[in-house]
């Protein structure tokens, strides 16, 4: 039976980015609740670049607290206002899966094309980025109107976490655990177990170890419920290239012969990595694969994975976060999105219980909304995989042909029959609230792998109105400043950083980027 007290000590379980991140919120939610992060030093930091979204600003920033000045200083990031998919129809270019408001029904609609579909697309293919310069010659940032998300490169990035852990006074153990024990009725975690054999006790688990799943599954016994049926990919080969050009605000996903390639840009290098599935493409083919599009790659790494979620999300005296409770693959940032959301699932249950509101019954209805939303995120990218058509290999034959998209069934009929549709006039496509991964991103997906049902696409703007919205929204690109002097502009304007935090009007304190909202609905 689930303690529905107020734990008196908490141990987040791993560090890595969900481990530093849960034990931040939980502090800075908590400031009374002693947090401990147990990590191990021996464990190397996987030193690539990660791609997020726009949970991610609002996040650090926001519920966190943590200075933005201070990040651009000491971890440097880049923009991403979206994704670039070299995707589609074999012969087409690529189409943008853009951030923010955007109109992708009617951009197919007059331009047979979603490189229009609003500012930030054209900021996409423009290689610009949300700081213009207006008529009178002075500089304007557009960040507070326009969303984004980050490019981190992972080592400078957890040492900047770990620094704010240390100012929290969040504390820090280097030890390895390698084992746990139950508690008496086994529904709950009692002590874990070190290299050293030393038992360490809390009233309260994270569980942030990672693909290990040391508690939540190895010790628990929560099953493992896979997503291979859906997604095929298992593997990626990760590796450093020298950067093709001025650094760009977006990931670009590009179609490989058993799967797909990342470039994450950064200051300097690109980080690539190609997801590929082992059952059609061993290690040393992908990797050549990979090395024949990036001349002069640096040595490449094996990351090997599984899709899938566990059963329980939160059990006894346990909560999981990141890949010790579920994973898709790269392909979206799902990752440290789903990290978010589960952290703010912890908190709203462990602020429930000084007044009992439903304590008792929160683990179990976290646990169905937290399963929920990643059941929606596999359909989700389950599409990028059954509509692609840009290649004829064996990988993408049996994608196309045998990719299970049977949660998606309903929407994928009625796309068949009557072309993509508003918002506001029919049945939703997510069963569950996604800023990012919204019925927008539905439609820009069918529409952008021009999915059967393309040929009827339709909408209710004039051609007048639409070509006046894309003249204005032409008009701001063009006045945008490339990436790299954007960046170089915000670094040596703090201000400008500083009003996209603070300012009442921006996106970074709006309630539908804080995944507080969504478990405090159950």
């Amino acid at each position: 039976m689930t303690d529905c007290r107020f734990p008196r000590t908490l141990a987040v379980i791993g560090g890595g980015t969900a481990g530093y991140f849960a034990a931040l919120a939980l502090r800075r939610r908590f400031p009374d609740l002693p947090v401990t992060l147990i990590e191990s030093s021996a464990v190397p930091i996987i030193g690539v670049g990660e791609a997020t979204t726009t949970l991610m600003p609002p996040f650090l920033h926001h519920q966190l607290g943590l200075d933005i000045v201070e990040l651009f200083e000491s971890v440097r990031p880049t923009f991403k206002l979206g994704i670039k998919f070299v995707w589609g129809p074999p012969g087409t270019d690529y189409f943008p899966y853009s951030f923010g408001d955007a109109a992708p029904i009617e951009s197919f609609v007059f331009e047979r094309d979603l490189r229009f579909q609003s500012v930030v697309s054209l900021l996409i293919d423009a290689d610009r980025a949300p700081v213009v310069r207006a008529p009178d010659g002075s500089l304007l940032s557009l960040l507070p109107s326009l969303k984004f998300a980050y490019h981190l490169d992972n080592e400078p990035f957890v040492a900047f976490l770990a620094q704010a852990a240390r100012r929290a006074g969040i504390e820090h153990v280097d030890a390895r655990i390698v084992s746990a024990s139950l508690l008496a009725d086994g529904e709950g975690i009692d002590a874990l177990r070190d290299s050293e054999g030393r038992d360490r006790r809390f009233d309260f688990y994270v569980d942030a170890s990672g693909f290990r799943s040391l508690l939540l599954e190895n010790t628990l016994g929560s099953p493992f419920q896979s997503y291979a049926s859906s997604l095929f990919c298992d593997r990626a080969i990760v590796a450093k290239v020298d950067p093709r050009g001025p650094v760009e605000p977006y990931t670009t996903a590009e179609t490989m012969d058993a799967g797909w390639c990342w470039r994450i840009p950064m200051h300097g290098e690109d980080h690539r990595g190609y997801v590929h599935s082992s059952a059609f493409l061993d290690e040393d083919a992908a990797a050549a694969e990979m090395r024949s599009k990036n001349p002069g790659m640096g040595e490449p790494r094996v990351v090997k994975f599984r899709s899938g979620r566990h059963r329980d999300f939160w059990l006894g005296n346990m909560a999981a976060v990141g890949n010790a409770y579920g994973f898709v693959e790269p392909l979206e940032s799902t990752a440290l999105h789903m990290a978010i959301i589960e952290i703010a699932y912890i908190v709203e249950g462990l602020a429930r219980r000084p007044d009992g509101r439903g304590a008792s019954s929160y683990p179990q209805a976290a646990s169905r909304a937290v399963g929920a939303h990643w059941d929606y995120l596999r359909w989700f990218l389950a599409l990028h995989y059954r509509y692609n058509g840009r290649l004829d290999t064996p990988f993408w034959r049996a994608a196309r042909a045998e990719v299970d998209v049977s949660g998606m069934s309903d929407t994928l009929d009625r796309f068949r029959r009557e072309g993509p549709w508003l918002e506001s006039n029919g049945a939703r496509v997510a069963i569950v609230d996604d800023p990012t991964f919204d019925f927008g991103g539905v439609m820009t997906l069918l529409l952008g792998q021009h999915a059967e049902g393309s040929h009827h696409a339709r909408c209710r703007t004039s051609a007048a109105d639409w070509n006046a919205a894309l003249a204005r929204n032409r008009g701001v690109a063009a006045r945008a400043l490339a990436h790299h002097e954007a960046l170089d502009v915000l670094r040596a304007n703090p201000r400008m950083l500083r009003q996209f935090v603070q300012a009442r009007s921006s996106w970074c304190r709006a309630e539908c980027e804080l995944p507080a909202a969504l478990a405090s609905r159950l």
